[in-house]
């Protein structure tokens, strides 16, 4: 499959053609990517407007394909999930998105969903001055009557490496509650595949505060900024922040970073915008990128001042 060879391949056609530029939007086949540096964000609109890279490099930070099907890259769903159950509406996750790129800007269209007349923009685009990634996602009320919804990021990374982020108020919920490590108002998780419940809920869910959750895989890092929500703002049984770790066999497994906004009504005929920015980095050489280190919470927090 093209994913498997187009870390390298991708990588050195987009470097030979944009290595003029500090960040640069282009096109290879139905492939869309955004270089910026020494990195590069891959989106294929065809599967859902789905983030199905993120490198620096040649190693891709998220999970392929090969490692589940269904469930990988990164995605965007509507909030709760009690409105749906399973799976995610195709309309959001996986059918195709109507692509156009302008101004180094790449927007995707997607369809309405029947079931909750919901239909999803996604625009995403590069800042080489800040040396991130700018994610905005539309939601668009196309029914006739009001409709509640959170905005809800999906990222499924590797699961050899830490999440962490700021608690905020209230109780953490979720199976996955015995493997995270609470200190000085950072909670940590580390992915510990005999510590995952064998059946039931494999999930955290918890307030967050500040508007970020950071991931480590070795020494590369994955900060998601985003608008902090209030406390009791959060759609029905979900989280601001949540994760997701999943138990299969070695090479099959993952880990899902997931975080929603605000549980809001969103008028006939009206939209609801939802701002993010990524920001991957290579870690400095004195910061050990070990569970707990309070100089990985201080580099995050200087990174997004």
């Amino acid at each position: 499959m093209y994913f498997k060879r187009s870390a390298i391949v991708f990588y050195l056609f987009f470097y030979a053609t944009c290595k003029a530029q500090d960040a640069a939007l282009v096109k290879n086949g139905g492939i869309f990517v955004i270089r910026l540096q020494d990195q590069y964000l891959e989106i294929d609109p065809l599967n859902g407007g789905r983030i199905t890279a993120l490198n620096m490099g040649t190693k891709n930070f998220l999970t392929d394909s090969a490692v589940n099907a269904f469930n990988w890259g990164s995605t965007f769903w509507p909030s709760p999930q009690s409105d749906w159950n399973w799976p995610p509406p195709k309309e959001w996750d996986n059918q195709p998105y109507l692509a156009k790129a302008k101004n180094n800007e790449l927007k995707m269209t997607g369809r309405r969903d029947p079931k909750t007349g919901l239909a999803v923009t996604k625009l995403f685009s590069a800042n080489k001055l800040k040396n991130n990634y700018n994610l905005k996602y539309v939601i668009s009320n196309q029914s006739d009557s009001v409709r509640k919804v959170a905005a809800w990021e999906v990222t499924r990374v590797h699961p050899g490496g830490f999440s962490f982020f700021p608690l905020g108020k209230g109780d953490k919920r979720g199976g996955l509650i015995s493997s995270t490590m609470d200190r000085d108002g950072i909670c940590w998780y580390t992915y510990n595949h005999d510590s995952i419940p064998s059946k039931g809920d494999t999930q955290l869910y918890t307030d967050g505060s500040e508007g970020w959750f950071a991931q480590v895989n070795g020494d590369i890092i994955l900060v998601k900024s985003f608008p902090d929500v209030p406390p009791g703002a959060s759609a029905p049984r979900e989280g601001e922040v949540e994760l997701y770790a999943n138990k299969e066999i070695p090479g099959k497994s993952y880990v899902e970073i997931e975080h929603q906004g605000a549980y809001i009504s969103i008028m006939p005929k009206h939209s609801s915008t939802w701002n993010m920015k990524w920001y991957l980095r290579k870690l400095p050489e004195n910061i050990d990128p070990v569970p707990g280190n309070p100089e990985l919470v201080e580099y995050v927090r200087n990174l997004l001042k």
